[in-house]
């Protein structure tokens, strides 16, 4: 792996995964950041033995940002394709990538799949982001690593914000209005934090033709339906009209079915995204405090896609089965809720000996319907009998932790835990005839760790975890680093950790048509299609990393290398079978993906600081020697700050993706490999905090300011995209 010429451009400054001081002309004065992601304890980021970033409520402001995904579009910890919904540490992928709320785990779609747009930044004080394998402290998911969005918490006095804010390209398409707030404060020993969001968003579509395809006849793959040889009877049955027979008594297929359809292909979805949550806290007595959480969020989206296939009523010449019509427009509306309760504990038992309590419950309700227009072509009596999928599926989710920190000398903190969770999923989504049916499965695991402080400049950290998942075997999670501060300017850390997820609920037992096309589980069995069940396997993996950072009071920079090699890797992968397409969930035997990471910043005068990132990925199926997919080879970032006044910041940032491989399943039958090629954007902000405005700010930004062209498979772009904003402090 050799250094690229952009890379050399970005390599002018290193950055550690620390913070840039914000205002500070000696950063190294500000007090130290502490992050409790890593070890579950509060912990100096510079002592940790794992690549750790933390993002702050100062540079989520900035950033002008409404949701989660505005933040991490402009901040390189983690990987977003402009419109996929997924994010990706290190190469993992969604799946790969634990979120966490306030360390809880949340109920939602699978793969996370619409948490970008829904989060809302007016909620968040700060995001840790830990890369690499978490399992020996987090178990199952967190095999590239973790981000864990912390929200607002109580603090002395009262104070808060609002803010509005709306933004569209230049010709209106994408826009988006937002409103939100936050308050908190804290009255004698009792404390609270709320905060409200509300984002509406219009549509961003763009004019595609579809290429319907059918069965060309008993042999053959699919054609368009002017070219195939199948006759339509009155009584919806077909036949070959190569027979005479056949011809005399039937109308070709294509004039009922045409060989396209117009459709607005929808990239962003018009959506409603409310959310309204808060933490209140009591001090009982300086060593007992207890707390509540709590948040709601409600949504409306709808969309229009072309889905890869859809079945028609008629029957096949030889009766078995239906016709299937590949490559057509569908409608899909979603109406979805979700509430989020905790409760939790912390008591200061003996001076050496402190207790942890959380018990937390997240439902989520998806109501979902995905309509075809062109039901009548299909044979179907009414749009209703023709919809593949309408009904509401439920995610529940039931959790309990506790943990114990013991502290018996300066050299030792030991951390004991227990936790267990249940999960269960009701839906009609587990079934082809929209029959709600339920799966569950719960976890019970038991961890301990052991941060070591050696001597002065040295610490190690040590940690273990067992856990039994219902849907697997007994698994143990395994984590050991050293961290060595040679000079504040140079620290070394040395990393082994090891990872672990168990298959989902819906990687086992889907059953559905999507926008995507069929969706199969792997323990689905389906003839039709020729798909058998398939016995899938946790997945595992094996992280080895090496760093170096530090920092002096004008600049900071971190290197990390690293190694994970993942065994029994799962993924969605495409078949053809019995004419037909779906996509499953199988094995990868092995996976690798080793890279390197540079970040840097270097304050090159009290108005003016430069900071940059690159991240070189070698993500590759062993297997099949094939790149895994929608994983770039390389991701640069490079930042300029400028404030020419105290009260006026401006900032120019440039993102460079690049490209993508994948399996293209545009034609029915065939699976192509394709590559996605790569794209840069530049994005602008400025903040304002006018002398005649007191305790106000105004924020204005244009992303995307050259209009650069993003692959549509990977979610397209709007185009170039501008907003303005207020904000008043009290």
């Amino acid at each position: 792996m050799t250094l690229s010429r952009p890379l050399a451009l970005l390599a002018l400054g290193l950055q550690s995964g620390m913070v840039l001081a914000e205002d500070a002309k000696e950063p190294a004065q500000l007090a130290p950041i502490t992050v409790t992601s890593s070890t579950k304890t509060e912990t100096p980021i510079d002592r940790l033995t794992s690549s750790t970033e933390v993002i702050t409520e100062t540079q989520i402001t900035r950033m002008g940002a409404v949701t989660l995904r505005d933040i991490f579009q402009n901040s390189p910890g983690v990987f977003t394709n402009p419109g996929r919904g997924e994010m990706s540490i290190r190469g993992m992928g969604s799946q790969g990538t634990l979120l966490l709320i306030d360390g809880r785990r949340v109920a939602a779609d699978s793969g996370m799949k619409y948490e970008l747009d829904r989060l809302p930044a007016a909620s968040i004080e700060r995001i840790e982001i830990v890369k690499g394998p978490m399992g020996a402290l987090y178990g199952s998911d967190a095999l590239g690593g973790i981000v864990n969005i912390i929200t607002k918490r109580p603090t002395e006095g009262i104070e808060g914000s609002v803010a509005t804010s709306a933004g569209a390209n230049p010709q209106g398409e994408g826009a988006r209005w937002q409103f939100d707030g936050d308050v908190r404060g804290k009255t004698g020993a009792t404390g609270f934090s709320a905060y409200l969001s509300a984002i509406k968003t219009r549509p961003y579509t763009e004019a595609r033709r579809t290429q319907t395809l059918v069965p060309k006849g008993a042999q053959g793959g699919p054609v368009a339906p002017s070219r195939s040889d199948l006759g339509l009877r009155p009584n919806n049955t077909t036949c070959l009209r190569t027979s005479p027979q056949c011809a005399a008594g039937s109308i070709p297929i294509g004039q009922r079915i045409p060989d396209s359809y117009p459709i607005d292909v929808t990239y962003r979805e018009p959506s409603e995204v409310v959310t309204l949550g808060g933490t209140v806290f009591h001090d009982f007595t300086p060593a007992l405090e207890l707390a509540a959480d709590a948040m709601l969020m409600h949504e409306r989206r709808d969309g229009n896609y072309i889905s890869p296939s859809q079945q028609t009523q008629y029957l096949k010449p030889d009766g078995q089965g239906r016709v299937p019509v590949f490559a057509v427009p569908i409608h899909q509306s979603m109406d979805n809720d979700r509430i989020d309760l905790a409760l939790r504990a912390r008591w200061q038992a003996t001076d050496t000996l402190k207790f942890n309590w959380r018990s937390y419950a997240s439902r989520y309700d998806k109501t979902e319907a995905i309509d075809v227009p062109g039901w009548r072509e299909y044979g179907y009596a009414s749009q209703a009998s023709a919809a593949p999928l309408n009904g509401t599926g439920k995610v529940h989710i039931l959790s309990h932790d506790l943990n114990a920190l013991w502290t018996p000398n300066a050299a030792h903190a030991l951390l004991f835990g227990a936790e267990h969770r249940e999960e269960k999923r009701t839906a009609p989504f587990f079934n082809p005839q929209g029959i709600v049916e339920e799966r569950q499965y719960d976890v019970s695991a038991f961890y301990i760790q052991d941060q070591w402080t050696l001597s002065e400049a040295m610490n190690a950290v040590a940690a273990l975890r067992q856990e039994k998942a219902s849907n697997s075997d007994r698994h143990t999670s395994a984590n050991v680093g050293l961290q060595y501060t040679f000079h504040p300017a140079a620290r070394l850390r040395v990393n082994y950790a090891q990872g672990y997820r168990t298959p989902g609920i819906h990687e086992l037992f889907i059953n559905r048509i999507t926008p995507q096309g069929l969706m199969l589980g792997s323990d689905v069995v389906n003839p039709a299609v020729g798909k058998t069940a398939y016995a899938l396997k946790p997945e595992t993996s094996d992280n080895f990393e090496i760093g170096l950072g530090g920092s002096a009071s004008r600049w900071h920079y971190d290197l990390a290398a690293f190694h994970n090699e993942v065994r029994d890797r799962i993924g969605a992968v495409a078949v053809t079978s019995a004419g037909a397409s779906y996509r499953t969930y199988r094995n990868i035997a092995r996976a690798r993906i080793q890279g390197l990471e540079l970040r840097g910043g270097y304050r090159l005068s009290a108005a003016l600081k430069l900071s940059a990132a690159a991240t070189l990925l070698d993500a590759k199926d062993t297997t099949s020697g094939k790149r895994l997919e929608f994983t770039p080879r390389q991701l640069y970032a490079l930042e300029l700050e400028w404030k020419p006044r105290p009260a006026l910041r401006l900032n120019v940032a440039v993102q460079h993706t690049g490209d993508q491989y994948y399996v293209s399943t545009a034609t029915p039958g065939a699976l192509r490999p394709a590559t996605a090629g790569g794209y840069t954007l530049v994005n602008l902000r400025a903040n304002w905090q006018p002398a005649a405005l007191r305790n106000t700010e105004l924020f204005a930004g244009i992303d995307n300011l050259f209009d650069a062209t993003v692959d549509p498979i990977l979610g397209s772009t709007v185009g170039i995209y501008g907003f303005v904003g207020i904000r008043h402090y009290f």
